[in-house]
């Protein structure tokens, strides 16, 4: 690389970093997000091309990421968690010296069902680059190729040097004998994970200095080419959905069942007794259970969280309540907030609503684009589907109850001094909308019921009823897991 006496990058490097500079600003006040992935041969120069990168960028506006071995807390979420909650703002940048391709390779290059592993693993990874290209975020992808012996000798002299040889494990000498049988398994990589959102560049590195401005030059060229594209608001992709089929969980609910107190009372206990049994084998066999809480306002969600959580150990167990986002998670992709909530290995999260809001209130509301909302049926059951085959638990229910009883109910509430906090005038703006957000439920529930993760219609009409029919799913479906 061509360095000034004070060892700056000098010549074509310095107008390349110069050029990152504006562009980066023009990029900011657009809203733009950035993803730079760089992946390589171990002693490839990854660090001394980021290092090139960023000396360009402002670093106020960039998020710099070094992945190596996963921390305990990474390990007790699903794999791509940890990737997710890094995902950079409207605006800036997210520099990935490694990232979820040498993960994958780390992680799933064992045991003897190792390729089917992967193969998942890199579904779920293309599925996640689309996503957030689909939001407007671009993505680039290097990948710095140097030859088995230029690897050999660059491990050699860093290991020689003081300076460097903390830098040289035995781990990277094993990668360096697997060189041959790696480099099959990284082509198969970048052919399954190649896509026009988001394409590899392959920079030969046995000359650092070219393979340098290489990446440099095709940053420039990339954020450029982005800037002379329309802008992220509406989305990048419009989403074209098949007809909705007929047969629905909601048609099949029956809002006339009910249960006695005496029944209720009888019944209850035994229920209790079972989640405590179900949350304990969930936690030794360190499986995570997410439950969703969703319904029409004055459906009897709080109350229904209130009971299912009452025989719990709340070390174990969390209540997370959903509203209005906050500025920093309106400027992220919507799931992005909701990736950080995900549980634990062994741990249950409630959700008193959840990313079913994109295509309920946001869609009704006008607080989401058409694409956006069309577009996120089909994220929430790519979203579902990967978290249930990393061995996670989901069970969705949506509450459902009729216009007469929920407006008995809000009468209720306006009556009742306890219960008056309960009501504000946007439940009573909603309810206006009553006949909107039917569409919307139902076309929600027939278009994310799926074998992965199915609705559990609650009939909600009589609250105890609801409660046990909601204690009893839970239970069966923990049951059926362990």
């Amino acid at each position: 690389m061509s360095t000034n006496a004070a060892g700056e990058p000098d010549g074509r490097l310095k107008a390349l970093g110069l050029e990152l500079g504006v562009l980066q600003r023009a990029l900011r006040a657009r809203g733009v997000p950035v993803i730079v992935v760089v992946e390589g041969w171990n002693a490839s120069g990854i660090s001394e091309a980021i290092a090139a990168l960023l000396y360009g960028l402002d670093p106020r506006g960039v998020d710099f990421h070094a992945f190596g071995r996963p921390v305990e807390e990474e390990l007790a979420h699903s794999f791509l968690r940890r990737f997710w909650v890094r995902t950079p703002a409207h605006g800036r940048i997210a520099v990935f010296a490694r990232s979820w391709y040498s993960r994958a390779m780390a992680e799933m290059l064992t045991g003897i069902d190792w390729q089917a592993r992967l193969d998942r693993a890199l579904t779920s990874i293309t599925t996640f680059e689309r996503q957030l290209t689909d939001d407007g975020t671009l993505i680039l992808k290097f990948f710095l190729q140097i030859s088995k012996e230029e690897q050999r000798r660059r491990l050699l002299a860093r290991e020689r040097d003081p300076l460097t040889a903390w830098m040289i494990t035995q781990n990277d000498w094993d990668f360096h004998r697997q060189y041959d049988e790696l480099t099959p398994v990284i082509q198969r990589i970048q052919d399954r994970t190649e896509a026009p959102c988001a394409p590899w560049r392959r920079v030969e590195a046995d000359d650092p200095g070219p393979a340098i401005e290489d990446v440099l030059s095709t940053v420039v060229k990339r954020l450029r080419a982005r800037l002379d594209e329309p802008g992220i608001a509406e989305g990048r992709r419009a989403e074209t959905l098949p007809p909705i089929g007929g047969d629905s969980p909601l048609d099949r609910a029956d809002l006339s069942l009910s249960t006695s107190r005496h029944e209720y009372e009888h019944v209850a206990p035994e229920c209790q007794t079972k989640l405590r049994t179900a949350q304990y084998s969930l936690y030794r066999r360190r499986i995570p259970l997410m439950i969703v809480y969703e319904g029409w306002d004055a459906a009897g969600k709080g109350g229904s969280i209130k009971r299912l959580t009452l025989p719990m150990n709340p070390r174990g167990c969390t209540v997370v309540p959903i509203g209005r986002p906050t500025e920093d998670e309106l400027a992220h992709h919507y799931l992005w907030r909701f990736y950080q909530q995900f549980p634990p290995a062994g741990e249950i999260r409630i959700f008193d609503r959840s990313w079913y809001g994109r295509v309920l209130v946001e869609r009704v509301e006008g607080l989401a684009t058409e694409p956006q909302w069309r577009r996120a049926y089909n994220e929430i059951n790519e979203m579902e589907r990967a978290y249930v085959e990393d061995g996670g638990g989901l069970v969705k229910f949506w509450l459902e109850i009729d216009a007469g009883t929920q407006l008995r109910r809000f009468r209720e509430r306006e009556e009742n001094p306890d219960k008056r906090w309960k009501i504000t005038e946007e439940d009573w703006r909603n309810r206006e909308k009553w006949e909107q957000y039917a569409v919307a439920v139902r076309e929600m529930i027939a278009r994310t019921h799926t074998p992965q993760a199915p609705w559990t219609v609650v009939e909600s009409n009589d609250k105890l009823f609801a409660r046990i029919k909601a204690q009893r799913t839970v239970i069966e479906y923990v049951n059926g897991l362990i």
